[in-house]
């Protein structure tokens, strides 16, 4: 049995106040967004979308899917999804992430659900229209150190490719070792459902194993993926890489917005260059860097601005937009209306809207993801024992520490009473010699020495105290470990697979789905009883 809870994400000590109004308060950041997230905003968003987004550019689009889709197995529903998107009714929500090793943390898993279920909320009401849910595979990103690795029972299985360059054109040498370490970890036989999970990930490179992992687990509920590292989509982008290389204005877009983010007391996420784009051939993936002399650094090639111009034209798909460009390359090639990511996501997409002005593409709706905390049973267990309530367990383990001592302890110090009465107790020693300057010094000191006298004492007795409540508190510590790894939300640092010793990664999929509500605010709890 599964008990769901929430918690309104005001009520937590883990978010600041400027995240706050990026989920509360999104109507105070005009200067930064555009329509605040509501539902019923889509339908001004739809507006502004179907002026900009043309037939050609969904024909681009699902013809570009079709061809993506040929060698995905179970394809039914994809290409019912496909089919619809050349309708001039249908429109998308997305999320996006880097190509993980097996999704990585458990956040990646939530992201994909809460947009699945915005895409189902949508239809329900606006019913004339269609919603596509798009995962985006930042298939580009070369930063591979970061998502090589999966973090499992105490345990760091590796993927050794040894490759550099955007990951998803990595091939899959060596991957069979991770699938293999991870079977003898479960002790599950070939042919099971873990087995045909992790064999999911299987394909030429790791861009296209990838789009088949995560389409044998989300595919059957209309999930879309889509890997925008094609020549036939960048195509669209020519214009604006162009006018990024030539008059470099993204950078100046953000350093203007950057300055009123600060005047705000805000905070900038991404670090915006020169030139925020990539050149991307074979197994690299370098910076444009443009010289005094107007000379390109492309590469292992330097190239003049008429050269470089041309090399775009012709090969597209050789050039890569940044954290600053992806944004606006994902809105201009899909009929989208909302995006769905994590505060890091939404800080940096508040950077970027006078670039989106300045390219006229209409910038979309933001959305925090789902939060979820799973308490297993052990867990709900300690923190029942400890007489914790389940928002306490957000406190840090000193706090919560500091108050299983105050509840433990029948006779506490009262240090108010004590320092009461050593202030009284100075006056009146002060009083007897107020006309004496030269005793005052002294009694001063002797003051002093008293006080640290008393700091001693109750320090050793607090320690005492400390080591005969010390079982209570290594729970605390424990139950803490437990539930925020690394002091970090769960979330953020198990896989999914961690959970999966009870269960199949499939019910688990289902439990999620069950209880994400992707117009909730709250932080969502799944307490196992």
């Amino acid at each position: 049995m599964i008990k769901t809870t929430s918690i309104p994400r005001s009520k937590l000590p883990i978010f600041s106040k400027e995240e706050m109004d990026l989920i509360y308060n999104q109507g105070e950041l005009s200067k930064f967004i555009d329509l605040p997230f509501d539902i019923a905003n889509f339908e001004k968003q739809i507006e502004k979308k179907e002026k900009f987004f043309s037939h050609e550019q969904r024909l681009i689009l699902a013809n570009t899917l079709e061809e993506n889709y040929k060698a995905v197995p179970r394809k039914k529903q994809a290409l019912a999804q496909i089919k619809l998107l050349k309708e001039k009714n249908t429109y998308t929500v997305t999320t996006g992430h880097q190509l993980c090793l097996y999704g990585g943390p458990l956040y990646f898993f939530l992201k994909i659900i809460h947009t699945i279920r915005l895409s189902e909320v949508l239809k329900e009401h606006y019913p004339g229209y269609n919603f596509i849910p798009i995962f985006w595979m930042a298939s580009e990103d070369h930063d591979s150190d970061e998502i090589k690795s999966l973090h499992l029972f105490g345990k760091t299985i590796s993927w050794n490719h040894e490759q550099i360059g955007a990951v998803g054109r990595f091939d899959m040498r060596n991957m069979a070792e991770v699938k293999k370490q991870l079977l003898e970890l479960f002790r599950a036989p070939k042919g099971s459902e873990l087995d045909n999970y992790l064999n999911a990930l299987e394909g030429k490179t790791y861009g296209d194993a990838f789009k088949r992992w995560v389409h044998h687990i989300f595919g059957d509920r209309g999930l879309l993926v889509l890997d925008a590292d094609q020549k036939e989509l960048k195509q669209q982008m020519i214009p604006i890489l162009q006018k990024e290389l030539l008059d470099n204005f993204s950078n100046g877009c953000i350093e203007k917005t950057n300055q009123a983010l600060l005047k705000e007391k805000r905070t900038t996420q991404l670090y915006s260059r020169k030139i925020n784009v990539f050149y991307t051939e074979k197994n690299k993936r370098d910076r444009i860097i443009e010289n005094e002399k107007g000379i390109y650094s492309v590469g292992d090639k330097s190239l003049t601005k008429a050269e470089l111009i041309s090399l775009l034209n012709e090969h597209p798909n050789f050039f890569s937009p940044n954290v600053a460009l992806r944004p606006i390359y994902q809105e201009l090639i899909l009929p989208n209306l909302c995006y769905t990511g994590g505060m890091a996501e939404l800080k940096y997409w508040a950077q970027l809207k006078s670039a989106f002005k300045e390219c006229k593409v209409p910038y979309p709706m933001i959305q925090l993801r789902s939060n979820l905390l799973w308490i297993d049973k052990n867990a709900r267990k300690n923190f029942n024992q400890l007489g914790l309530k389940v928002d306490e367990l957000f406190d840090s383990t000193e706090t919560l520490q500091k108050k299983i001592l105050s509840k433990s302890d029948m006779h506490p110090i009262d240090q108010g009473k004590i320092l009461s009465t050593l202030d009284i107790t100075e006056k009146t020693y002060q009083e007897s010699i107020k006309n004496n300057p030269e005793l005052m010094n002294w009694l001063g000191a002797e003051l002093n020495k008293i006080r640290k006298q008393h700091k001693s004492i109750q320090h050793k007795i607090e320690k005492s105290k400390k080591n005969s409540f010390d079982g209570q508190l290594k729970k605390v510590a424990k139950l803490k470990e437990n539930l925020f790894p690394n002091q970090k939300l769960q979330e953020r640092t198990l896989n999914l697979l961690h959970f999966c010793n009870s269960d199949s990664p499939k019910n688990w999929i289902e439990q999620l789905y069950s209880v994400i509500d992707p117009l909730t605010k709250d932080f969502t709890i799944l307490i196992e009883n």
